[in-house]
């Protein structure tokens, strides 16, 4: 992996953006198909292929627990993370460099299918056939991570108001959990966010240990 090592910081983020901008390309041609044709088949082949659910695992399709992380049909939806990702995960890649970024990211977008696929068909066993997809979790664990080595850097909450990285850790983190417990018929895969969240935790927490 030291090809990955020598390639320009920007290859990175502009890598993943990239791959992001070209699943959400193929969600709507997928769409467009649909209501051109009437055919759903390209609808079907992007559900089964990225979107995180229990049929996928079941089906044999672990695949998804990534992909889904690449996954975005609204436009809404690829630009608020598209946002945050542009502008919070060049400090974090500096710090662990290309190999342990990338590796840090896919693992905790997969960490956060995992956590998401446990909560909704294990503890909420009304919401078995729920699915998500989306880069939020994977995103997530890169803004616990950075909140971890510097807490008191200013973020902008909705791009306007400064507040400490840990505030706006915590503050997503509560809303988060109190969205994945009380408020059922939120859309928003909070279990997903709050997985990211731990894993961003769980990694710092593992730097520490090989550090001292």
């Amino acid at each position: 992996m030291r090809w990955v090592n020598g390639l320009p910081e920007s290859a990175i983020i502009w890598g993943i953006l990239g791959l992001n901008g070209i699943v959400f390309v193929m969600w709507n041609w997928a769409h467009v198909k649909y209501r051109s044709t009437g055919d759903p088949s390209g609808i079907f082949s992007m559900m089964r292929n990225f979107t995180v659910s229990a049929q996928n695992l079941s089906a044999g399709r672990i695949w998804t627990l990534l992909t889904a992380c690449f996954s975005h049909e609204d436009v809404s939806h690829i630009l608020v993370n598209a946002f945050s990702f542009y502008f919070m995960a060049p400090t974090v890649l500096q710090i662990l460099g290309n190999t342990h970024f990338l590796a840090f990211y896919m693992g905790a977008g997969v960490v956060s299918s995992l956590i998401s696929l446990y909560w909704h068909n294990v503890v909420q066993k009304s919401r078995a056939n729920f699915s998500s997809h989306g880069a939020s979790g994977a995103i997530y664990s890169i803004v616990s991570l950075f909140a971890c080595v510097a807490p008191r850097a200013q973020i902008l909450l909705f791009a306007i108001i400064p507040m400490p990285a840990w505030m706006f850790v915590t503050g997503i983190f509560l809303w988060d959990g109190y969205s994945a417990v009380v408020d059922k018929r939120n859309g928003t895969d909070a279990a997903g966010h709050i997985g990211g969240i731990l894993a961003g935790l769980a990694y710092y927490r593992y730097l520490r240990m090989r550090m001292f």
